[in-house]
């Protein structure tokens, strides 16, 4: 009954934030067109000019050819700079071309995930269903490595470490903590070894008093990292 209670609160929350945030208005995490296609508008109309050739993102596809040449060679997905050593002639199979950095537009790979910074303020709950809507979730952290590269994330071009919503929360059973997407909670990083300060406080912030992380309760207003595997078209 206690799970049952838990569940149709939180099928509550969900309906009464659908209602206060369309999400397909301003809900979803904006789709981008990469650079890729925007290289492409920008291609002359010669006989024989090269264009890029873009994937449904809007990013360069690992294999670039030129029809008028027969020349093909691979590229990163992302800035389209051709990878050394990959050019090929007339007549020649071309190399296999790996997509390597794999990631959405304006997003950043970290070991084979990809991860973007919002830093628009929201409470956890709509932060987490903003990211749902999209088929990505709060992200999870599984290393200090990992943490390390969330915190370089956030910080961007400035020198501050602003406190940030991840996927952590214990809304289901106190002190057991779980990540929104499904991976195990291995990694703990906690500002004080005691993890129960406010039975409120069920979700989790990092970048809190010595870059730790730490609990707050969910309709506290923060910016938020935003996680999805590699290969995921948004």
């Amino acid at each position: 009954m206690k799970v049952l209670g838990v569940c149709l609160t939180v099928v509550g929350i969900l309906l009464t934030l659908s209602q206060a945030f369309p999400l397909n208005s301003t809900g979803s995490i904006a789709k981008q067109s990469g650079l890729c296609e925007f290289d492409k508008q920008q291609c002359s109309n010669a006989i024989g000019s090269f264009c890029p050739q873009c994937d449904a993102n809007g990013n360069f596809l690992p294999r670039q050819c030129w029809p008028s040449t027969g020349s093909c060679w691979c590229v990163d997905v992302n800035s389209g700079i051709e990878i050394a050593n990959t050019l090929t002639p007339p007549g020649v199979v071309p190399v296999k071309c790996g997509r390597g950095n794999s990631c959405p537009y304006g997003w950043t790979s970290y070991a084979k995930r990809c991860f973007i910074f919002i830093d628009t303020p929201k409470t956890w709950t709509e932060a987490e269903i903003y990211c749902q809507f999209d088929g990505a979730n709060l992200a999870s952290i599984q290393s200090y490595e990992e943490n390390h590269f969330l915190m370089s994330l956030t910080r961007g071009d400035t020198h501050n470490f602003p406190q940030t919503w991840i996927g952590g929360f214990d809304a289901i059973e106190p002190g057991y903590w779980m990540w929104s997407d499904g991976s195990k909670f291995y990694y703990e990083n906690w500002y004080n070894t005691d993890k129960m300060y406010n039975r409120n406080e069920t979700c989790l912030r990092m970048n809190y008093g010595c870059n730790k992380l730490h609990t707050q309760t969910a309709n506290y207003n923060l910016p938020c990292v935003v996680i999805v595997e590699e290969n995921t078209t948004l």
